[in-house]
């Protein structure tokens, strides 16, 4: 599935708007640019997707209406468009491939309007490659401090995929510690590191140390903990990759450039994108750099400058 479009109503910290994600009479950009001036409402309209799709088919707690709604207002709208692949729609059993659903925000409830088919399709969440996920990188992403790792069961790790608490990101010392005995996974992080960092690799365990298993510009043995910013979060998004698996997904990611300079920054980001089939990738961003890589039906402008 890929997001088409998005129409906001009433929403706090944003105009009323429609978003496109794509040529509106052609699919969807595979890679969207959200940008415009400091505090103008790039992160906001990622957060309210997200938000939307817990009202609509939710991987985590309830959503509470009230801080979507603008001041003065009583109700409030988010209308999601997608086009699901042929696969999809068959198992959602939808007559159309484009899919319309709305998330009503109240002060006391919110409510959706939305096909019940596509709603099951949204809702699942399982680590294969069968099922698209939703999945976001906040601002704050960071690797965890040493600590009790989490589960790797896709039950686990469900309630923390959309929202901004850095414990999302508790699972990767366990997987880490766990890829010698899982060929497959192994692999999978391995590419996909090396699509997002030209200077981490992971050599494996060395010394008898699971999590001793990264090699920076060719240097030893180095643990997560003492790569540099850049090669942490490559290593924190690959982990996620290998873990979930993002086929037919729908990435989020805020600020790319707090990751990567303006040099790497288109490589970054089609590196994400090549993390598995079918991805959808819509970032929030200032950079020039990215922002021109990508036709302006590709780019969604808020402007404020």
């Amino acid at each position: 599935m890929k997001l088409k479009s998005a129409t906001f109503l009433s929403i706090r910290g944003l105009p009323d708007i429609q978003c496109p994600f794509g040529d509106p009479m052609g699919p969807p950009a595979d890679v969207m640019a959200i940008t415009g001036a400091p505090a103008s409402g790039k992160t906001r309209i990622i957060e309210a997707i997200l938000a939307a799709k817990e009202v609509l088919a939710p991987y985590g707690p309830m959503v509470t209406g009230e801080p979507w709604l603008r001041a003065g207002e009583s109700s409030a709208k988010i209308e999601l468009t997608f086009v699901l692949d042929e696969e999809e729609q068959r198992m959602t059993g939808v007559k159309d491939r484009t899919v319309r659903a709305e998330a009503l925000f109240g002060p006391r409830a919110c409510r959706h309007e939305a096909d019940e088919g596509f709603l099951s399709l949204l809702e699942r969440y399982e680590h294969g490659p069968r099922y698209g996920k939703f999945e976001y990188f906040p601002d704050n992403r960071s690797l965890p401090p040493p600590g009790p790792p989490h589960g790797l069961q896709a039950v686990e790790q469900r309630m923390w995929r959309i929202g901004r608490d850095v414990r999302k990101y508790g699972f990767v010392p366990r997987l880490l510690n766990d890829l010698g005995q899982d060929a497959a996974r192994a692999e999978r992080f391995t590419n996909a590191l090396h699509m997002l960092s030209p200077t981490v690799q992971y050599v494996g365990p060395t010394g008898g140390d699971p999590l001793r298993c990264f090699s920076s510009r060719g240097g030893g043995p180095s643990t997560c903990h003492e790569l540099s910013s850049s090669e942490a979060h490559a290593v924190l998004i690959a982990s996620t990759a290998a873990l979930l698996h993002l086929e037919r997904s729908i990435v989020f990611l805020d600020k790319p450039e707090i990751s990567v300079d303006e040099r790497n920054i288109v490589s970054f980001v089609s590196g994400v994108r090549n993390l598995a089939k079918d991805l959808q990738v819509i970032v929030a961003t200032t950079s020039p750099t990215l922002v021109a890589s990508l036709g302006p039906r590709a780019v969604v402008d808020l402007g404020g400058y």
